[in-house]
């Protein structure tokens, strides 16, 4: 997974290695076509001039010249000195002028060069020495090898470059499927892929905008069906009021109306605090929040839940708490997280049949938070209805397993999983082993650590 920093180093290495191996892989087929100057033994004219020259003022300081000729001669294999008369040279006329007036001459052959300086008494020293070769390559190889060290070069960085553009059109194809309403678009990630952050982030907002026009339709649709039967009850109470002269029973309709406005507003309240938790807890900043005492604190407060079947009074629960002293803390909002733990130990007040167990633990480096009870439980093909905006127990036919009847506006689950979502954390549904009622676990995939 690349950072774009990483992405832009990644290039500039891949571009630099590319440029330098093709560069090292073409001089190495030059030198095998055309081997260097200096390979092997031997010397140009200009280096036999200043070896000769440098020679000849050792032999005139020399008195043995004889024997410095013969040591010559055993410890130098492929530069010869020899002493050799006038008459033996065969060099033209013009060429002795030359040679008697400048003191010495060179002269070459294809292979080798010779370098004659005077010895006395008509005799001359000869350097013989192998000539190195200047092979040059023909005017069409150079442009060749240009030619291939680019497409070396543009191979290399297509290579490497070949999985972004993929990557990136894949991108944009699914980017173009989202704008034209498939909400379902989404990127299937790859082995290989420069951009796989991008791809994750873009699924992550894929996923949560099919989420926030799922929960319009919700909305719409509920708020329609959820304001039908108060506006009902009001037009109802208002025609009854009109009609009505006994001030007893009149005092008796507003106060029914009273209920029914109250109603109203505390359902308008729901909606605007689910619609605004989006905007809000992004702007909130988040600090470390203690878990630990954020559940013993709500253990303690009396949470409102609903009757049971029969009973006019809701039943008190008996709460136990099953945490430890290790460190829970993580980074969040403290307000959103005691209202996710609020709903959830509500529900369990509401669908429980008394008794609720509350436990902290961590769990492979996470930490997991649950609410048990021994409720009837939830039925497995139900549990993800749950977390709907306006679904209650029996709403999402879980009243076979739910048997308490619903209450509220069935908003309260649908916040606690977005109030999860939005901390990075899990939501998990399984029944209790230990009371065998429904079990909620939010599991935080980034706890702080002391």
């Amino acid at each position: 997974m690349l950072t774009l920093r990483t992405l832009t180093l990644s290039l500039l290495i891949t571009v630099v290695v590319a440029s330098v191996g093709a560069g090292l892989l073409l001089d190495k087929l030059y030198a095998g076509l055309y081997p260097s100057e200096q390979a092997g033994k031997g010397l140009t004219e200009s280096q036999l001039q200043v070896v000769g020259s440098q020679l000849s003022g050792v032999l005139r300081r020399f008195e043995n010249k004889e024997s410095f000729l013969q040591a010559w001669q055993a410890d130098n294999t492929f530069l010869t000195l020899e002493l050799i008369s006038r008459d033996d040279i065969g060099m033209p006329e013009e060429l002795f002028r030359v040679l008697e007036e400048r003191g010495d001459i060179t002269l070459s052959s294809a292979t080798s060069s010779n370098y004659y300086f005077p010895a006395g008494n008509n005799n001359y020293y000869v350097l013989r020495a192998p000539l190195i070769s200047h092979n040059k390559p023909s005017g069409w190889l150079p442009i060749l090898f240009t030619v291939v060290f680019y497409a070396l070069l543009i191979l290399i960085v297509f290579v490497w470059l070949f999985p972004l553009v993929r990557r990136l059109q894949t991108l944009r194809l699914s980017a173009k499927k989202l704008g034209e309403g498939d909400l379902s678009a989404r990127i299937t990630p790859s082995v290989v892929s420069y951009i796989k952050d991008i791809e994750l982030e873009f699924n992550r907002m894929a996923l949560r905008i099919e989420e926030l026009v799922s929960d319009i339709s919700l909305l719409s649709s509920a708020i329609s069906h959820e304001m039908r039967a108060p506006l009902a009850k009001l037009q109802f109470g208002l025609d009854a009021l009109r009609e009505e002269d006994d001030a007893e029973k009149r005092l008796i309709y507003q106060d029914r109306l009273d209920k029914v406005i109250v109603e109203m507003t505390d359902l308008i309240e729901t909606l605007l605090r689910y619609a605004r938790l989006d905007k809000n807890i992004a702007q909130l900043p988040k600090n470390e929040v203690d878990l630990h005492s954020l559940c013993t604190h709500l253990a303690a407060s009396p949470i409102q839940g609903n009757p049971g079947e029969h009973d006019s009074e809701p039943a008190q629960p008996i709460i136990s708490i099953g945490i430890d002293d290790n460190f829970y803390s993580v980074n969040g909002d403290a307000f959103y997280l005691s209202l996710l733990l609020e709903n959830l130990l509500s529900n369990a007040i509401k669908y429980g049949q008394g008794k609720i167990l509350i436990s902290l633990q961590r769990k492979e480096g996470k930490i997991q938070f649950s609410v048990e009870d021994n409720g009837p439980g939830i039925a497995e093909q139900f549990k993800q209805d749950i977390f709907k905006p306006f679904i209650r127990g029996e709403e999402n036919k879980i009243a076979g397993v739910r048997r308490l009847p619903p209450k509220g506006h069935g908003l309260g689950m649908a916040l606690v999983k977005r109030i999860a979502d939005l901390h990075n954390a899990q939501i998990e549904i399984a029944t209790s082993e230990t009371l065998g009622g429904a079990k909620f676990s939010v599991i935080f995939r980034e706890p702080l650590n002391k």
